[in-house]
């Protein structure tokens, strides 16, 4: 525990009170004008090719998740999306790499876009979009990551290989590069690990303000710094 955020439970007093009840995605939106900004991002991750939307519910997360969409300068996404099926937590044949890139360079009209996934194969530039390796098993890897992308970001997401540890470290290593006020985001939490990540926002909450989001077909796990 003590590596984990370089503190001990003994005679600390949480920074965050711990996380309550499991919130829903759709909560995120309550006002007409946020319903409006999901249904644009929508329609973007379907234009693209991406799951968030067609699949899960990710739109009324994302839209809303920000104070302020206008003035988000850098996004990150861990795993674009490989088409390669030999790869753990692939998109199948038919998935479109850097899907979801392409849909937040286009609803966060200000922000350069970054990506980073294993397959070197389908890494690409394009306007205001930069990808990268990373392996997310790795510890150097990341830190390596962050040091060509820099920090300061709004956003940060992992889309990638879908473990408990690939979580963990991405939690461990990429907090210190968000901005003040900026979101981490743990995609596709299977429902049936409802008590493990329950577990671990009692930690996280112990230095930083999280929730544990309940979607049409998982669960999304949000650390704000």
């Amino acid at each position: 525990m003590t590596l984990f955020f370089n503190f001990t439970f003994q005679n600390y007093t949480p920074r965050y009170a711990f996380p309550k009840k499991i919130i829903l995605s759709k909560s995120f939106c309550k006002s007409k004008k946020k319903l409006r900004q999901a249904s644009k991002l929508k329609k973007l991750f379907d234009i693209y090719g991406s799951d968030k939307s067609k699949y899960h519910d990710y739109h009324y997360i994302y839209s809303s998740i920000l104070k302020n969409n206008q003035r988000v300068k850098k996004i990150l996404e861990i795993g674009i999306g490989t088409n390669n099926t030999s790869l753990l937590s692939n998109m199948g044949e038919k998935g479109s790499p850097g899907a979801s890139l392409k849909a937040y360079r286009d609803f966060f009209n200000h922000s350069k876009v970054y990506g980073a996934d294993i397959d070197k194969k389908i890494l690409f530039k394009d306007k205001r979009i930069k990808t990268y390796y990373v392996d997310q098993t790795s510890n150097k890897s990341i830190l390596k990551l962050f040091k060509s992308f820099g920090g300061n970001f709004d956003l940060i997401i992992d889309d990638g290989l879908h473990s408990h540890t690939a979580n963990l470290n991405l939690i461990i290593y990429s907090m210190q590069f968000l901005k003040k006020n900026g979101c981490l985001v743990i995609e596709d939490i299977n429902l049936n690990s409802k008590s493990i990540w329950q577990t671990i926002s009692v930690i996280v909450s112990f230095k930083y303000k999280c929730f544990l989001v309940k979607c049409k077909k998982s669960f999304i796990f949000l650390v704000y710094k």
